[in-house]
């Protein structure tokens, strides 16, 4: 891997970190002033709703079919007419973006009763409607911050993309702060947390527009719906819409059933599922979204070994992280829990239910980092469907084993179902790119083994932290400082060993 490329991926990587760091902070300040209790869920389900047709219609689409064509344009036609594709699809995608959110604002109350029918009938529905009609536009918004996005990484720049999330956590964090906690504009905490949603989707569109223009790409409405490549991206973007959804369609699930269960299931599966988006976003996903326009141009030269050299670099980085980061999380699950969220109206209770949920997904974390990287991949080589057949293999079976397993294992048993169906898929991935002459070196399997022998040691130290009831307290400075240095610890150990048998030049 080049260095100029693995300087981007740490751009990323930290930039990300940044975010998600401060969506903890936020996911603490939803803790203190919603609690896991009824206003939780209802914000909870109100804002899945909007975030869940981002990943559906527009970050998740646009990204995915979007990058590839555009690259292939600039490659072979000149970057004006890559520009001119740009305009088409901005024109589109704002026009029946629009059109939806004009949608969705008449029929919240169907939408809210069909993903949540638990609530119907009580005032968590009303209120529940409420947030989503106050929240519905943040589709407008992100779905031209992910095309933005989409054009500055196609271009090489990845920072403002990169640190356009942060916005939405900042703001997030100081609405509730400001407007509720120190001057009460809004009666209800969840108000202010929806507001600052739409303020923080706005945010994010503002910062990615000077790199624009400073690259000599503008925003424009167009007439012009004839570039030759615009019927390439719809085409690719409706079928990824589904394909590149399938891991937050599998979280939509569980909160559909999760609200049939006993109040604060749906938070439960909420926070456990944001803590495994930490690895995920640090690492995963920075190395997939850096990788995608270098794997797209690949295949535009029709250059198949490289394209599978970029695979098999892509996934040895991503579990080079997400293994330890599966030990790790399973056994410090409740001290995460307890020194991050235990406080105000978020109890003990809370932190073993929360905990439950979040080592079974952590099950799952490696299959969705490698799933990530295997998607990019079929992508960049325009095979859509090829995504989309896996994904709707994965949604069944999430959606039998959530059945299942939800009848005696209750929230947990969804994490569960959402971590076996993400594996089911990684391997139907893995089985289509073989199909296409996507081969991996021998050498990947044999160093996948050392990070796994390596990690089974760092799991067996961390044990030591976890005995010493160091977070039964919820958080204090000894407690923080324990939690921070059983992961310093184990991140220690597990490099460590992995230099000993002999990947320096691999780590350095």
């Amino acid at each position: 891997m080049k260095k100029s490329t693995k300087r981007k991926i740490a751009a990323v990587g930290g930039l990300t970190g940044i975010s998600r760091i401060l969506g903890f902070v936020r996911d603490m300040v939803m803790a203190w002033l919603l609690g896991a209790g009824f206003l939780a869920d209802a914000f909870i389900v109100a804002f899945r709703i909007p975030n869940l047709l981002r990943r559906f219609m527009a970050e998740g689409a646009v990204s995915v079919a979007f990058v590839p064509v555009f690259v292939e344009a600039r490659e072979k036609d000149g970057l004006k007419r890559a520009v001119d594709l740009t305009h088409g699809v901005f024109t589109l995608l704002f026009f029946s973006l629009t059109g939806l959110v004009i949608v969705g604002e008449i029929i919240a109350p169907f939408i809210v009763g069909i993903i949540a029918p638990g609530f119907l009938g009580g005032e968590i529905f009303d209120v529940t409607v409420h947030l989503t009609r106050i929240m519905f536009p943040f589709i407008l918004l992100i779905g031209i911050g992910a095309l933005l996005m989409g054009v500055l990484n196609s271009l090489g720049h990845f920072t403002a993309p990169a640190g356009a999330p942060i916005l939405l956590n900042v703001f997030m964090i100081g609405m509730p702060i400001v407007f509720h906690v120190l001057v009460p504009v809004f009666a209800s905490p969840a108000d202010a947390f929806a507001w600052g949603v739409i303020l923080g989707g706005a945010a994010q569109i503002l910062l990615q527009i000077p790199p624009l223009w400073r690259r000599g790409v503008s925003l424009k409405i167009t007439g012009d719906f004839f570039h030759p490549r615009l019927r390439q991206v719809l085409k690719l973007m409706g079928v990824a819409a589904v394909g590149a959804s399938v891991y937050q369609l599998n979280v939509f699930v569980g909160t559909l059933l999760a609200s049939l269960l006993s109040t604060g299931s749906v938070s439960y599966l909420y926070y456990a599922n944001r803590i495994v988006e930490l690895p995920l976003g640090l690492f995963a996903f920075a190395v997939s979204n850096v990788m995608l326009p270098s794997m797209s141009a690949a295949y535009a030269r029709t250059d198949t070994g490289s394209l599978s050299s970029l695979t098999g670099e892509s996934l040895t980085a991503v579990l080079l992280f997400t293994i330890p980061a599966t030990i790790g999380i399973m056994v410090l699950a409740e001290p995460i829990f307890a020194v991050l969220f235990m406080r105000g109206a978020f109890g003990p209770d809370d932190v073993a239910a929360s905990a439950q949920a979040l080592r079974m997904y952590a099950l799952g974390l490696c299959a969705v980092g490698v799933s990530r990287v295997l998607t990019q991949a079929l992508y960049a080589m325009q095979k859509a469907n090829e995504v989309v057949k896996t994904a709707w293999i994965s949604l069944a079976v999430n959606i039998v084993f959530s059945a299942g397993l939800m009848s005696f294992l209750g929230h947990a048993g969804i994490a569960l179902a959402s971590s076996i169906s993400v594996t089911v898929q990684m391997v139907l991935l893995y089985r289509a790119l073989a199909a296409q002459g996507i081969t991996l070196a021998p050498v990947i399997w044999a160093t996948v083994g050392k990070m796994v022998g390596a990690v089974a040691v760092m799991g067996c130290g961390l044990f030591w932290f976890v005995r010493m009831d160091f977070w039964m307290g919820g958080l204090s400075l000894m407690s923080l400082s324990l939690l921070f240095s059983s992961i310093v610890f184990g991140a220690a150990v597990y490099f460590a060993l992995l230099w000993v048998m002999g990947m320096r030049s691999f780590l350095r």
